[in-house]
């Protein structure tokens, strides 16, 4: 008998995990919704989701800029 696991979408931003604010917004919306609270999540990008569990997570990786030369 098969069973039929719902995962629960997680959001990581440097190890922390915040919690989904609402389950029909993309994972864009979700980082824009963030962004307002912690503005180094301002200019940000969604990596792929992992499954962890129960949990499908998404982290938030902060932008990368080269060195200035």
């Amino acid at each position: 008998m098969a069973v039929i696991l719902e995962l629960t979408r997680v959001f990581r931003m440097a190890g922390r995990d915040m919690v989904d604010p609402d389950p029909t917004m993309t994972a864009e919306q979700v980082l824009k919704h963030y962004g307002r609270q912690f503005p180094k999540l301002l200019g940000a990008k969604v990596i792929e989701p992992v499954t962890e569990g129960d949990k499908h997570v998404y982290e938030f990786r902060q932008a990368s800029f080269g060195d200035r030369g």
